[in-house]
């Protein structure tokens, strides 16, 4: 080499983690739906043999919806378009590939006998009212829409806000993530009533906030990797403690589902202590090469085809990975892990389709 040369050397991105981040949060989703295999009947009813390894693994799980709420409100928050653009872009990635799942969950089952043409046709037309039976995965997507066609209305006060307002805001969305355990002693709460539930602290609840955090860990924390790292670590132990422990104690006497997955709730103080230490911890990660930060990129950029497609997969996997290794411990890890791999091979493939992007967002 040239003396008047020197080798380029390799900086990863600042965010280049988040990838990392977004992949491993879809793999939580994967696992808390393969263990719902284990604790919900076929008519909703609660089994209650095998909740040590379903508390074990779901409890921690839990932190994957407000880590894509997180991500999206790092990256997205403030936007640098104006909102015309905005819905635009990020609308054709997200509603055209859940038009096309949300068709698929109404048309496989019939293929496969499940269900009635009746049920099909059900299916397909309410789909711009809710979910199918069968894709009850989709919730997450519908909650999303309100999220993005939120954001270009916060975003102006996003980017004009104080350091101290927003803290004002994320204070009280702190205080409505204790509501859930407040409604088990006081069912109405701050003017709740039959003919109003929208309580005081409503237009500050709910994953409003987590997008608000995203934007507020990216503004706002200067902690170094490291002291941001055993902090978040603190805040997974106690988060994880708190959704573990009132798991196992709601699960003798819970009448439903709802009521035993109280402290799983996605809008509870504990789920975002454990969403933000994740969120914390993994800022550590960086990458060494070129090659390996384009890798994860990618994988990244394809786990919103993954979430609408996996459940496709998932149940078809189950009774051949439950009859070979019978024990949740091992059934839900390695049938989390299976669906994932299936799924990103499936729409991988689709990836290299004309026009993929309108199937695999």
């Amino acid at each position: 080499m040239p003396l008047n040369q020197t080798a380029t050397v390799f900086k990863s991105s600042p965010t280049a983690y988040l990838n990392v981040l977004r992949i491993f949060a879809c793999l939580m989703v994967l696992t808390v739906h393969s263990g719902e295999f284990f604790y919900i009947g076929d008519k909703g009813q609660i089994i209650r043999e095998h909740h040590v390894w379903v508390n074990n693994y779901g409890s921690f799980m839990r932190a994957c919806v407000p880590l894509f709420v997180m991500i999206s409100g790092y990256l997205l928050l403030p936007i640098k378009e104006t909102a015309a653009v905005f819905y635009k872009r990020r609308f054709t990635r997200l509603l055209i590939p859940f038009l096309f799942w949300s068709a698929m969950y109404a048309i496989v089952p019939y293929l496969l006998g499940s269900t009635n043409i009746g049920q099909m046709w059900h299916d397909l037309y309410t789909i711009p009212i809710n979910f199918a039976p069968s894709a009850g995965h989709l919730w997450f997507v519908y909650m999303f829409i309100g999220v993005y066609l939120f954001i270009p209305i916060f975003s102006p006060w996003v980017q004009t806000a104080s350091k101290q307002f927003k803290q004002f805001f994320l204070l009280i969305w702190v205080i409505t993530l204790c509501f859930p355990y407040i409604k088990t002693v006081y069912p109405e709460v701050l003017g709740e009533a039959f003919w109003n539930k929208y309580h005081t602290g409503y237009y500050f609840s709910g994953y409003i906030g987590y997008l608000l955090l995203g934007n507020y860990i990216k503004e706002h924390v200067t902690l170094s990797k490291t002291a941001g790292f055993i902090l978040g670590l603190l805040l997974v132990i106690v988060g994880y403690t708190i959704t573990n422990l009132v798991f196992a104690h709601q699960l003798p006497f819970a009448k439903d589902i709802p009521e035993l997955e109280l402290s799983w709730s996605f809008p509870t103080l504990n789920v975002a202590m454990m969403a933000t230490g994740l969120f914390l911890m993994f800022r550590v990660i960086s990458f060494s090469s070129a090659a390996t930060e384009h890798i994860m990129a990618k994988v990244s950029g394809l786990t919103y085809g993954m979430y609408l497609a996996h459940i496709l997969v998932l149940v078809q996997l189950f009774p051949i990975i439950n009859e070979w290794l019978q024990q949740p411990v091992l059934v839900i890890p390695v049938l989390a892990i299976s669906t994932f791999v299936v799924t990103y091979i499936g729409i991988k493939l689709l990836s290299y389709l004309p026009g993929s992007k309108y199937i695999v967002g």
